[in-house]
């Protein structure tokens, strides 16, 4: 469960570093991540492709729940 959580945090510290590109800069939203203890490469890898960067979170084919 800890494992999840940590997971959880890393995803959201990571949108807030992509809305902090939007109104304070490239720079501060990586310095935002290192103040968090959160890999550079995730902004870097949102940053040169943005088309892909949910490719992988998307399911080919929806659940049949």
């Amino acid at each position: 469960m800890i494992q999840r959580r940590t997971d959880e945090q890393t995803a959201l510290t990571a949108e807030y570093a992509l809305y902090l590109v939007d109104i304070r800069g490239v720079e501060f939203a990586l310095d935002y991540l290192d103040t968090c203890n959160v890999s550079r490469a995730i902004l870097k890898r949102a940053l040169q492709s943005p088309e892909l960067r949910r490719h992988h979170e998307r399911r080919q084919r929806p659940r049949n729940d």
